[in-house]
């Protein structure tokens, strides 16, 4: 039999399963000629450069955001066939910008579902008669110094089933949303004008793993860029800042993994690996290495004294620079990573952040735009921080998946502490809270969904494992609870000891780290404070749902967070109404499921209007309720000693750097103020006498206490 036949009967083989079978309706195959999650990061020629962290100042960096060509389609067999090729005529096409929604651009309807699919369920099979396709062209010139480099392709969110091609050639395809998507197109690339062709089916196998309540939107919707590296390259890292046991001095690793593009280059070199404070020139390590092969462990460890530490309080941040030298000594490649020092860990059944057990003031966020949809942009999320921090919010849940590469680094240096989740929900099966679902046909339970579960799991690590401000890894959201979240928080506690991993659909399973469960009755909170054998932390991923003039009983949850220290918090459902900002003969209004044509869709309504700050981050009237019982500063007062307790929640910032004020009013007017200082260390009281005046009976009196901030800073005003 000669070697041609043979080579046609393996692949047929290989291909039997995929006969009669789109391959968007395949979970077995969820990606190909896709990069293994990693670091995100960009090579610069020089330290100074890469420490600043401007993408766009990178001689090795190429946005392709900006204006595509665009086809949109209703139903997959409409769908152009030919449209990667070079001579294809698109000239007729619409243009659309990259990155966006093509629902919000005005191809197709957005849709609004909270549990149940947008298609008929039946999985992995869609509704092909209604799958609408975009298909997206464009041009570009790689530039003339990248001829000797590698090249990557990164597509940061592709929502939907994606196919690209490069001059012709598929560089890859993907299905999954909210993580990168990376190929390396460096062997399809030619000098002067480069074609890539991206097509997009809406919905997938996948989808059915994106169960989400928000908004069903589709397309480019993050940056599209190509980055160039040396043929021999520095390709992940994984920096652990930690700290040592009386929380003193710093605990500093990195493990360097590196790359070659090319067998034919040189494999020795140096690695240099530098840690400096945001700001200054001084190294407090610094150390050189060489390396004969790419199989040569690279790693690098130090005690460092006295670091300055990181918490959402204290968002110290220190850069390590990582320089790549060739054997000769020659720099190749630099980048820049930003680190904080701070220790994670569970002790006397409390979560504790460098040895101080904190409560977790947080709340669940989407990412929303009202104009834009799903394309996140530095603006919203720095209002967003400004907000949260201006309101006590001192944690955030991803809600449910990775945020963009910005919101972590802008949590890093801002500081809040985040639940970072992977992009798995599989609502409208079944979740275990709810113990209706079959396990015959929901995808946790079936060994063919299995691979594209841990996928998702493994990339969101790889990619967010050096932020500091990431404190938790979460599974997934309302997607049972088969052998694959076992596996996957296995994986994950193997790969990265220095934080915990939470999983609600575990309930009190082994497979979480944290007692995370959504709206438990306060029975039921009570219940857990009370028992002396429960051992982890009970911190809701959801509670207090802000729908409407909403989170009313809200104290209620804190007295009982109050009275255990096990009971340490947990994140309101959720932060911002999901409205769409619209506009028709009645003027401008936010739309909801049902509008924007979805009427006739299933949809779920004014549902995804649970914030508490409007689409476009006005706040709520229920977001004061939530920073009076958020505050950090409690006080009480005692009218047989005239003395004022002031506790300080704070776990790592005294008082004295508050101003206090008191007021007095008897019968609506004002009597008497004063000012006075306060020392009070994190987690300590303070009692202090108060002169008032000698109070009449029949009189009504209220004492009034204030603590304002001194000094402004860029989140908070004086």
């Amino acid at each position: 039999m000669s070697k041609k036949i043979t080579s046609f009967l393996i692949a047929l083989v290989l291909c039997l399963p995929l006969l009669g079978q789109n391959e968007w309706e395949n979970p077995k195959v969820f990606e190909r000629n896709k990069e293994a999650g990693h670091v995100d990061f960009i090579a610069y020629e020089e330290a100074a450069a890469a420490r600043k962290d401007d993408f766009g100042a990178s001689s090795n960096f190429l946005s392709l955001n900006g204006t595509w060509k665009f086809n949109y389609l209703d139903k997959p067999a409409d769908r152009p066939m030919d449209f990667f090729k070079g001579s294809f005529d698109d000239s007729s096409w619409d243009q659309i910008k990259v990155p966006s929604n093509w629902e919000i651009e005005g191809f197709g309807l957005p849709i609004y579902t909270n549990v149940t699919y947008p298609f008929p369920k039946n999985p992995p099979f869609l509704d092909n008669d209604y799958n609408p396709v975009g298909t997206y062209r464009r041009t570009f010139e790689v530039p003339a110094d990248w001829q000797d480099k590698a090249v990557i392709l990164n597509l940061s969110s592709v929502s939907g089933y994606a196919r690209i091609y490069v001059n012709g050639e598929e560089a890859g395809m993907t299905k999954v949303a909210k993580s990168p998507s990376e190929f390396d197109v460096t062997p399809f690339l030619k000098k002067g004008e480069n074609v890539i062709a991206i097509q997009i089916f809406r919905w997938h196998d996948g989808s059915y793993l994106e169960d989400q309540d928000f908004w069903r939107l589709s397309g480019l919707e993050q940056d599209v860029y190509l980055y160039a590296l040396p043929k021999v390259t520095v390709w992940d890292f994984f920096l652990k800042a930690g700290l040592d046991a009386q929380y003193q001095n710093g605990v500093f690793s990195a493990n360097i993994d590196l790359r070659s593009f090319d067998d034919q280059v040189d494999q020795a070199g140096k690695i240099k690996v530098e840690v400096l404070p945001v700001g200054s020139s001084k190294a407090v390590f610094s150390e050189e290495k060489s390396f004969s092969s790419l199989n040569d462990a690279i790693n690098f460890s130090s005690n460092i004294p006295d670091v300055a530490k990181w918490s959402a309080e204290t968002p110290n941040l220190y850069d390590c620079v990582i320089t790549l030298m060739d054997a000769k000594g020659k720099t190749t490649m630099v980048t820049s990573e930003q680190i904080g020092f701070r220790t994670v860990e569970i002790k006397d059944s409390q979560l504790m952040v460098n040895g101080m057990p904190i409560l977790v003031k947080g709340v669940n966020l989407h990412i929303h735009d009202d104009v834009l949809g799903h394309v996140p942009t530095r603006e919203m999320m720095m209002k967003d921080i400004r907000l949260m921090k201006q309101n006590n919010i001192n944690a955030v849940r991803t809600s449910h998946y990775p945020q963009n590469p910005l919101w972590y680094k802008l949590c890093d240096q801002y500081g809040l502490y985040l639940v970072d989740e992977a992009n798995i929900e599989t609502h409208a099966m079944g979740a275990t809270n709810q113990g209706w679902f079959n396990k015959e046909v929901h995808p946790a339970y079936l060994p063919e969904w299995a691979p594209a579960h841990m996928d998702r799991i493994q990339r969101l690590v790889e990619r967010d494992k050096n932020h500091p401000s990431v404190i938790i890894w979460s599974l997934g959201n309302e997607c049972g609870n088969g052998q694959v979240f076992y596996d996957g928080y296995d994986w994950i506690k193997e790969r990265d000891e220095t934080r915990l991993v939470q999983f609600e659909q575990a309930t009190e399973n082994r497979n979480t780290d944290i007692v995370c469960p959504m709206y438990p009755s306060l029975h039921h909170m009570k219940s857990y404070a009370e028992d002396s054998e429960k051992e982890r932390p009970f911190i809701m991923c959801e509670y207090s749902h802000a729908m409407g003039n909403s989170n009313g009983n809200f104290q209620e949850y804190w007295d009982i967070i109050m009275s255990s220290p096990k009971m340490q918090g947990g994140f309101i459902w959720d932060w911002v109404d999901q409205g769409l900002k619209a506009e028709d003969e009645n003027g401008t209004y936010w739309a909801y499921g049902g509008d924007l044509g979805g009427l006739n869709f299933q949809h779920d309504e004014n549902f995804c209007a649970n914030g508490l700050v409007s689409a476009n981050r006005t706040p709520h009237p229920g977001l004061v309720e939530v920073k009076k019982v958020y505050q950090n500063v409690l006080f009480s007062w005692d009218q047989k000693s005239k003395e004022l307790s002031i506790e300080n929640l704070f776990d790592f910032t005294s008082l004295s750097d508050y101003q206090f004020t008191w007021e007095l009013y008897k019968n609506g007017e004002l009597q008497t103020s004063s000012s006075f200082t306060v020392n009070t260390a994190p987690h300590a009281v303070e009692k202090q006498k108060i002169k008032l005046p000698k109070l009449k009976g029949e009189d009504e009196y209220y004492l009034n206490v204030f603590v304002r901030t001194q000094s402004a800073t860029e989140m908070i005003p004086a």
